[in-house]
């Protein structure tokens, strides 16, 4: 069949989505977090005497103690899975303003296969992609090639030591980079808590709210000469069969170029049986 000037059009753009798009930009995720801790007094009034109580700080012991209360509440609304599927509308800015947006429907089997299939509104695919915990492949159907690469390869491209086990919490809006052993801050304040964890790669300061739902993770890299940011957004939680999610995500990242994606997940489903179709055509070349 042939191509319509619609996808022709697109093509050009969708190109940027080969080996490194493969995972959806969702390997270029780092963002800035400063934390600040302000300690206040407490004031009392009785009658006309002010009374200054003094702050009763903290010790060390209860600190971990409501850091670790806090994280098994968080822990409960983890999004645990067999398999999960979505259509996610995609649209995404750069430096030079609004880009063609492009619709990837989703497949996930837990700890095995990420299935991408990347096309535009009128339902024309243009690329279809399968990442295992070892490799990812590609098939540019607009170009009639296919990639093979191991996984490491976006690891060197994006000079991330990501695992798969990340892509999968990305795409399920758990948190990433986030190492409950590397926590270095707590805060709580009217809207809910901050955790901060550092450790050898990133710093991630993780918003909370008060029904215990991530709605920010900023991550900053630790190496300045990098200067790699970036803000990641959870809102419009559903709960669906029991499971809060969050149906809509914005991503801004910056580094020397800017871009902002906005994800929007429509059909989402939880373990039910799916099929992850990936064959090669015979006319297609290998790159």
């Amino acid at each position: 069949m042939p191509v319509d000037l619609a996808a022709r059009e697109n093509n050009k753009q969708m190109k940027k989505f080969s080996i490194a798009a493969a995972s959806l930009v969702l390997i270029l995720i780092f963002s800035a977090c400063r934390s600040t801790k302000k300690l206040q007094q407490a004031i009392i009034k009785k009658d006309t005497v002010v009374t200054v109580v003094p702050e009763v700080l903290p010790t060390h012991a209860d600190t971990v103690r409501m850091v670790n209360e806090l994280l098994t509440s968080v822990q409960k609304n983890r999004i645990d899975f067999k398999t999960f599927s979505a259509k996610i509308k995609v649209d995404y800015f750069n430096s030079k303003g609004k880009q063609p947006d492009f619709v990837a429907n989703v497949r996930m089997k837990k700890d095995s296969l990420i299935w991408l299939s990347l096309g535009n509104e009128l339902g024309i695919e243009g690329f279809r992609v399968l990442i295992t915990p070892d490799s990812i492949k590609v098939l540019d159907k607009l170009a009639n090639t296919y990639q093979v690469r191991p996984l490491s390869h976006i690891q060197e491209l994006s000079q991330i030591p990501f695992a798969f086990a990340d892509l999968q919490n990305l795409l399920l809006g758990n948190p990433v980079f986030f190492n409950r052993d590397s926590i270095t801050s707590y805060t709580r304040n009217d809207k809910g808590y901050t955790l901060l964890s550092v450790d050898a790669l990133f710093k991630n300061l993780i918003s909370i709210n008060s029904n215990f739902l991530v709605e920010k993770s900023k991550l900053d890299d630790n190496d300045p000469a990098r200067n790699r940011t970036c803000d990641l957004i959870y809102t419009e939680y559903e709960n669906k069969a029991g499971i809060p999610f969050s149906s809509y995500r914005e991503i801004f990242i910056s580094q020397q170029n800017k871009l902002d994606v906005q994800l929007k997940f429509k059909d989402y489903k939880f373990n039910e049986d799916l099929s992850f179709p990936f064959s090669i055509p015979k006319k297609f070349k290998r790159i």
